[in-house]
């Protein structure tokens, strides 16, 4: 008796406790993206005051849209640069902080500290380093001789000073990495040296193969996370921002990538159900693009209980 009140004491101390993460997240979380599925299936606007269901319109809409098809395109683009960066830069750090050196643990910080900064502050920093007249890398140039006037970086090459940000995170790839160099046995380099295994050899036929799974999972985690770039095309915004119009200045075409395109459509143009609409094909695309890599994976990714 004293063990079945002990063990439901258990159960309501539990659910006591877990209660106010499950009311967040029920309220903040669930029902949210229940009403947003469902709006996406109606004609709401921002003051529409009974909304009519009119099913797939707003899908169907979205995929003969050219400019949304070009967001998609343009988003895509985005990812694949954005993750090979992230990914060879953060393995060629590894490797070469890997090594015994003196002074490997200051490094590691140094590199791995930019991604712990919040990615609002990284634009601003970004944004001051890139502006035009007072910017920092205008300045560097000129000094040294480099050019002679001012290049308008965020307004002639808006893609790629948002794709500059990759290298400044590349730290978190490189810490994963080195937890994933970390796990190789020093028997096999042994075994390759006395082989006569080369640097590169031992590169490309042990910590490729050992560190593929690491590989696999940043992958994934890059592309989901650069397919919903958001922030960045608004803060580096070649347009003068003032104060509240931070948010309300569209991007360039260059840079106005899917998430953009659906916040601009619902908090700029009052369009709910046609930008909910989009998010959802972008969560659809997203998660089939997650599962076909997935399933590439067992196949492209070594296992030690492979055979």
């Amino acid at each position: 008796m004293k063990k079945m009140t002990l063990q439901r004491e258990k159960t309501w101390s539990f659910f006591i406790f877990i209660s106010p993460w499950m009311a967040g997240f029920i309220f903040l979380w669930i029902i949210p993206i229940i009403w947003g599925f469902y709006t996406s299936f109606t004609n709401r606007m921002a003051f529409t005051v009974s909304p009519r269901f009119i099913g797939l319109q707003h899908y169907r809409d979205l995929l003969t849209d050219t400019a949304i098809l070009g967001s998609f395109g343009r988003t895509i683009f985005f990812s694949v640069l954005h993750t090979t960066i992230a990914i060879c830069v953060g393995f060629v750090m590894a490797l070469l902080l890997e090594r015994r050196v003196f002074g490997r643990g200051v490094f590691r910080t140094l590199l791995y500290f930019p991604h712990m900064i919040p990615l609002v502050a990284v634009g601003w920093i970004f944004r001051i380093f890139l502006e035009r007249d007072t910017g920092f890398l205008n300045t560097v140039l000129i000094n040294v001789g480099l050019t002679s006037q001012n290049i308008a970086w965020l307004s002639t090459y808006p893609f790629f000073s948002i794709l500059t940000l990759s290298f400044w995170q590349a730290g978190w790839s490189m810490l994963i990495f080195l937890g994933g160099l970390s796990t190789i046995p020093d028997s096999l380099y042994e075994a390759a040296t006395i082989d006569g295994a080369k640097y590169l050899r031992k590169l490309r036929s042990i910590v490729i193969p050992m560190v593929s799974p690491f590989i696999l999972f940043q992958f994934l985690m890059s592309v989901i996370y650069s397919l919903q770039v958001f922030v960045q095309p608004y803060i580096l915004n070649p347009r003068p921002i003032r104060g509240g119009a931070l948010m309300q200045i569209t991007p360039p075409t260059e840079t106005f990538f899917v998430m953009a395109r659906g916040y601009f459509h619902i908090m700029t143009q009052y369009r709910f159900a046609y930008g909910l609409a989009l998010l959802w094909l972008l969560f659809l695309f997203i998660m089939i693009v997650t599962l076909i890599f997935m399933k590439l994976g067992a196949f492209l990714v070594y296992s030690e209980a492979d055979d």
